[in-house]
């Protein structure tokens, strides 16, 4: 697996609780660790409502006739045609 340094700045309290917590060459595994449980957590609450969404979608009969409705009006024509953008005249 490739990785990628990035820079994440701590306030130094938590940077203190971090050294004295964590030895040295461990803290890297520790913090990727750390991260990846958190964004799990964060994609299964987003998945959850998701399917929230979905399921409402289907109970409601008001909700599922508007975005009926909001799917329909996706094609009105607003769309952008290609070669009708003009650049801005440069004052």
């Amino acid at each position: 697996m490739s990785t990628q340094q990035i820079l994440i700045r701590l306030p130094e309290d938590v940077a203190a609780k971090l050294k004295a917590a964590v030895p040295a060459r461990q803290r890297n595994k520790f913090v990727v660790d750390l991260v990846a449980t958190a964004v799990a957590r964060y994609e299964d609450d987003l998945a959850k409502i998701a399917s929230a969404v979905t399921d409402e979608e289907t109970s409601n009969q008001k909700i599922a006739q508007e975005m009926r409705d909001w799917e329909t009006s996706a094609g009105d024509g607003l769309e952008e045609k290609q070669g009708t953008h003009e650049k801005p005249e440069a004052r």
